[in-house]
């Protein structure tokens, strides 16, 4: 139990990168698409 407990913030800092990269570039990617979306408009 204990080794679980000390692992956890780990665990926690990996999803939290994770999940800020995947929001980071669905953020880029969603820009982007705007961008060109309204260009073509």
């Amino acid at each position: 139990m204990p080794e679980i407990i000390k692992n956890l913030p780990n665990e926690i800092k990996k999803n939290k990168l994770k999940t800020g990269i995947f929001i980071g570039l669905s953020a880029y990617w969603g820009l982007i698409l705007i961008g060109t979306f309204l260009s073509i408009n």
